[in-house]
């Protein structure tokens, strides 16, 4: 939603609607702490506009109830995403165990409501809306007509909101609008037909909000989430690293990549938990994570450091380089292709890093697989590195890595729809033929290698991966694709089961 505010109004227009596309993958998903909205639930947002209405401005607005004392700093990463070329974002706000700021309002025997109670509660929990004010008044019925009830909302840092002469039986479904307040009865009907006075005003303050720290489970909650979404090919956690520290900063990483490994489709970018001051540290950190020896999960997650400094407010703040990397990921995607290295652009939104390292410890650093942003002279802040946390060749450069998420994503939308179809010729010819199409584009954009089709990929799907033994439910086609450079081999393998649906392997 949008919304322009005047002194003493509100005016709200809902956005135009936007489906999901899957086969995008310059589409970012973030979970961390905001400062309202819901706790665990998606919400797509297209613009910065987009998250201040569905989350509230960022910590350090003037007026503002921060919780946590603004500690937060992924409103900050999803400004700087937007800033620097994305278009569409996922957020799921994460949080602990919360209260919802509220007040009661007795209407009494007034004919006309619903009710004689109500509460009135704030549309998120928190303490954001803490000393909310809500003013009403009645007025009943005139020559105009019948009786109306009108809502005023101000809500330190937010824009206020005001609802005129909304009737009493749809007050509450009227108020669904606000992204402030909500009006639940909270009390038997009045008394029929007693008469009550012209007008009556009541003003209420919102108390009772409440904020706690995410806990392990919520941001494991979270991650779940986020693997539900079909439309998110890239993910970060910029306020995980303030939040949780030790085995239990660990375990919610090494969770995330095992949501994110089977689906073959999206890449996580982690920062350095800002506790880590030393090169020492971050090597030690980095290696903890590349200990697990899975080259799977450590083939779909790149980490960028240091943090950045960012305008907020009247001063700078420190803000992690999650957002705005892929920020840059997303520009370059829309710009070039997913198939292209995310290095060597300019970072927008940002003035300084929150750390310079001399080329020794860059060298370390870079050694460690840790990807910079550096400060070049007469450039700015650029991105320095496109390699995953991987030391095998086939897993390390991430260009790879968001080339076989771009093809997932393209053979599921095109073989998806024969998962049922009878395994038959027809079908191998109908499979070959539309993977083909898919591999033929990427061809054409300059993403794979060799001068010709023939050089660049090969489908298979025939009686040498299909012998006439196989279960007639399955049929396996593979994959092998050459990407412009480094040039080695990428092999998928596609399995079309009518009891399991469509399954991508990667060889």
């Amino acid at each position: 939603m949008t919304s322009e505010a005047l002194p003493g109004v509100s005016l709200t227009s809902a956005p135009r609607g936007s489906e999901a596309q899957p086969l995008r993958t310059d589409v970012a998903a973030f979970l961390g702490r905001l400062r309202r909205g819901p706790i665990g639930a998606p919400v797509r947002v297209e613009s910065w506009n987009d998250v201040v209405g569905a989350f509230g401005p960022p910590p350090g607005t003037p007026g503002a109830r921060d919780p946590q004392d603004g500690a937060f700093a992924t409103p900050y990463a999803l400004r700087g995403f937007f800033e620097n070329g994305g278009r569409t974002a996922w957020v799921v706000r994460v949080s602990g165990p919360a209260g919802t700021a509220r007040a009661r309002w007795t209407v009494g025997p007034l004919g006309g409501f619903p009710a004689t109670r109500y509460q009135v509660t704030a549309t998120s929990p928190g303490t954001w809306a803490n000393g909310g004010r809500v003013a009403i008044r009645y007025q009943a019925s005139t020559v105009a007509g019948p009786p109306t009830v009108s809502v005023r909302v101000h809500v330190p840092g937010e824009p206020p909101e005001a609802f005129p002469g909304l009737p009493l039986p749809e007050a509450a479904d009227r108020l669904t609008a606000s992204r402030l307040v909500r009006l639940v009865p909270d009390g038997p009907p009045p008394p029929p037909g007693r008469p009550g006075p012209i007008s009556v005003s009541w003003d209420l303050t919102l108390a009772g909000g409440t904020d706690s720290a995410p806990t392990r489970g919520a941001y494991e909650d979270a991650v779940a989430v986020q693997a539900e979404l079909p439309e998110p090919a890239l993910v970060a956690l910029p306020d995980l690293g303030t939040d949780l520290a030790g085995g239990a900063h660990t375990d919610v990483v090494l969770a995330l990549l095992r949501s994110i490994a089977p689906l073959h489709d999206r890449l996580a970018v982690l920062d350095v938990p800002p506790r880590l001051s030393s090169v020492d540290e971050v090597v030690d950190w980095v290696g903890t994570l590349a200990a697990t020896g899975d080259g799977r999960l450590l083939g779909c997650t790149a980490v960028y450091h240091p943090a950045l400094r960012t305008p907020a407010g009247s001063g700078l703040r420190t803000v992690p380089a999650s957002g705005h990397v892929l920020g840059v990921i997303a520009r370059l995607d829309g710009e070039r292709g997913a198939h292209h290295t995310p290095a060597n652009a300019v970072v927008l939104e940002a003035v300084d890093l929150a750390a310079a390292f001399p080329e020794p410890q860059q060298v370390r650093l870079f050694d460690a697989g840790v990807d910079l942003v550096r400060c070049t002279r007469g450039r700015g802040l650029t991105v320095w590195g496109g390699r995953t946390l991987s030391t095998d060749p086939r897993t390390r450069h991430i260009a790879h890595r968001r080339l076989v998420h771009l093809l997932v994503r393209a053979v599921r939308r095109v073989a998806g729809p024969l998962v049922f179809d009878v395994n038959s010729p027809e079908l191998r010819l109908t499979l070959v033929r539309a993977v083909t199409s898919v591999l033929l584009s990427a061809f054409r954009t300059g993403a794979l290698a060799g001068a010709r089709p023939e050089q660049a990929f090969r489908v298979v799907c025939d009686d040498t991966n299909n012998p006439p033994e196989q279960d007639p439910g399955l049929l396996v086609c593979e994959i092998e694709v050459a990407p412009a450079v480094p040039m080695e081999f990428i092999r998928l393998r596609l399995v079309l089961g009518q009891d399991r649906g469509l399954e991508v392997i990667e060889a």
